[in-house]
């Protein structure tokens, strides 16, 4: 059974034409069957218009030579505060009256869910997306890996330090065993995990590139990683390209991969 989470991915991916032919149907069917899952379908379409009617209002608001369009840009910004169902009357120039309904308070409250699946050009879109799909990797195998000699110790050292969440401590662990050709997959890899755990993402995508050009282990791994250090970083048509290429790998990343670039094609 599928969860919420995929649920509401989906749902955000067909609202905006992103699913297979075999896909769209099975998705009706879902939203035909499911009250609930309708309801959100219905809402979601609702802050979809409405969000683009906002940025076109911003758009027009925008155009000094567009004074009536100014005036009608800056009243219904204000109109988003009162009652969602007030009628309220826009004058612009000399034209007729115009009547808007404000009903999308509710939807919006509604649609949290899958707000971060629909995708809006800005950078808190890229920050939800980040948060929605980074976690650290788990590092608990570790031990099937290489020899229980003072190397692999040290490794592991800096590992645990890093499954801890003392990034620094892991940098300075690793920082001591670059010399070492038979682990430089890990201490780059995990180096550039724990740059990116800092937030230091610039030395994060500079560590994850040296495991891909190495060509020993953590590929797929380090692809998912520096995918997600070019989203960040507001880097897309990258992330993008990075995204493609875990196409090739058979794995846990490949289908994150591609639910993530679908996002990815809404923002670049």
């Amino acid at each position: 059974m599928r969860n919420k989470t995929d649920i509401h991915r989906r749902l955000a991916d067909y609202i905006y034409d992103d699913l297979s032919p075999e896909e769209i149907v099975e998705m009706e069917t879902e939203i035909s069957r499911d009250p609930q899952l309708s309801q959100s379908y219905h809402l979601n379409m609702q802050v979809k218009d409405y969000l683009q009617a906002k940025i076109q209002l911003e758009e027009m608001k925008s155009d000094p030579l567009l004074e009536d369009a100014e005036k009608l840009a800056d009243m219904a910004f204000e109109l988003e505060s009162m009652d969602e169902e007030e009628p309220v009357t826009i004058p612009i120039g000399r034209k007729k009256n115009r009547t808007r309904i404000l009903a999308f308070t509710a939807a919006i409250a509604a649609s949290v869910t899958i707000i971060i699946a629909v995708g809006l050009p800005s950078s808190m879109d890229q920050d939800r997306l980040f948060d929605s799909y980074y976690t650290p990797i788990e590092a608990s195998d570790y031990s099937q890996r290489g020899l229980a000699d003072d190397t692999y110790s040290s490794i592991a050292q800096g590992i645990n330090h890093y499954m801890d969440g003392n990034y620094t401590q892991s940098i300075e662990q690793f920082n001591t065993l670059v010399s070492d050709p038979a682990f430089r997959s890990e201490v780059n890899f995990f180096t550039g995990l724990s740059y990116l755990g800092l937030g230091q993402y610039e030395d994060a995508q500079n560590s994850l590139e040296l495991v891909l050009k190495g060509g020993g282990r953590y590929q797929p791994e380090a692809l998912w990683y520096l995918s997600l250090c070019h989203l960040k970083t507001g880097a897309f048509e990258k992330a993008y390209a990075v995204l493609g290429q875990l196409e090739h790998y058979d794995g846990m990343y490949r289908q994150d991969a591609q639910s993530l670039r679908k996002k990815l094609r809404r923002l670049k």
